[in-house]
């Protein structure tokens, strides 16, 4: 190696070494100022979003109400801050974090004492698009959530979208649909869990890898229902406690119909083949007909998920799911499902949409508010058939419990 070559690599070697020195001794003097910051940052979006703030913007007033008016405390399995304005608890908060497009999302939701509405909802976190995705951060958009309810009939949880509507609903952002989608995973999740007494909960794993994802659009030349759902291009997750399993799996399967059905057979619904070809179904008579479903024993059902034949554009009608202690049905029934608008059944007419059939199946949800599922051991399920003169096709009936 030449001299000129020797110095030019000992000059590096030494610069790069002061560089490193430079850069830890600037670190270690930086550390707790940043350390101070980010956790100034945390408790300002602690404070704020328990409403407990006043107004205040100066960062020892925030720290002052925050060591004045929040406590820790834990909820089951999750922890909580309790926030008080003279003595009196006003809300709940709980920790969000999730990934975004770009990287962490983190922030704190808030709930009311009952646990029914959302109070406030900060990011103090995020590395979206400015612009775009970043618009999570801003008190504009997040003001959408104040006093938003946690609950809306059978529907725990909130959407983000820019296509629906509803109380539970918050209008999305243009060109970040990523960036939302994954917040409401982020926020559902911490909702489930609040809601269900602060257990640890799992999203439920349906065994979709195996499905025929063959999804049409809807019937031609049909006259659609009045209550019909608008499209989902991507449902919640549903949030369970770990051991949820498919408790129907090969369990025994009843009709109400004189005959057996054709083509198909009836053990068929609980196989746990849940792909839609020509021999994956079983087609019963026209006209309202029942399939039941005994699990054996007394089960704690979290939900029931339908498959009806969805290789084609199909939108069946009068749906009802049922669930008894009794064989007979006269024993703690209780409805968990009815789309029947017009009482065609005569079983009652019912408040649920109408929905095209769809390879991702269709969730009942059997949970009660706090997250606990409903005891029971049978299983019956209603159907009239499809729009158009379609036949009730059958793929596959999941119960999913304990």
């Amino acid at each position: 190696m030449k001299k000129g070559d020797l110095y030019t690599f000992y000059f590096s070697i030494i610069l790069c070494c002061l560089a490193a020195l430079l850069l830890t001794f600037t670190h270690r003097q930086l550390a707790p100022h940043i350390e101070a910051n980010r956790t100034y940052t945390r408790v300002n979006a602690i404070v704020r979003a328990l409403g407990i703030d006043e107004g205040a913007t100066d960062p020892n007033e925030i720290i002052r109400i925050y060591r004045a008016n929040v406590t820790r405390a834990m909820k089951g399995e999750m922890e909580v801050y309790e926030g008080r304005q003279n003595g009196q608890l006003v809300a709940y908060g709980v920790e969000i974090s999730g990934r975004g497009r770009y990287g962490p999302i983190r922030g704190i939701l808030s709930v009311d004492p009952a646990g029914q509405r959302i109070v406030g909802l900060n990011i103090y976190e995020q590395s979206e698009t400015p612009g775009l995705g970043g618009r999570i951060g801003t008190r504009e958009w997040l003001s959408q959530f104040d006093d938003l309810p946690l609950v809306t009939g059978r529907v725990t949880g909130i959407r983000i979208s820019s296509d629906q509507s509803g109380p539970n609903v918050v209008d999305g952002i243009t060109g970040a649909s990523y960036t939302t989608y994954e917040l409401e995973i982020i926020l559902n999740r911490a909702i489930a869990q609040f809601l269900a007494g602060g257990q640890q909960l799992v999203p439920l794993d349906l065994g979709l890898d195996a499905v025929t994802r063959a999804t049409p659009g809807y019937p031609r030349n049909i006259e659609l229902p009045p209550n019909l759902r608008e499209e989902e291009d991507r449902r919640p997750e549903f949030m369970v406690p770990p051991g949820v399993e498919n408790v129907a799996l090969n369990q025994p399967v009843t009709t109400g119909m004189e005959f057996e059905p054709f083509p198909g057979e009836l053990w068929q619904i609980t196989d746990g083949v849940k792909t839609s070809g020509d021999g994956d179904f079983v087609e019963f008579d026209p006209g309202p007909q029942w399939v039941q479903i005994d699990l054996g024993a007394q089960k704690e059902i979290f939900c029931v998920v339908l498959w009806h034949y969805y290789r084609n554009p199909i939108i069946y009608k009068d749906i009802i799911v049922k669930i008894a202690d009794d064989e007979e049905f006269t024993d703690n029934v209780r409805i968990l499902f009815n789309n029947d608008f017009q009482d065609n059944t005569g079983l009652g007419a019912g408040p649920d949409a109408t929905f095209a059939a769809r390879w991702w199946g269709e969730i009942v949800d059997a949970r009660t508010p706090q997250g606990d599922g409903m005891p029971a051991r049978y299983v019956r399920v209603y159907t009239n058939g499809g729009y158009g003169n379609e036949p009730t096709r059958w793929v596959e009936i999941a119960v999913y419990g304990k």
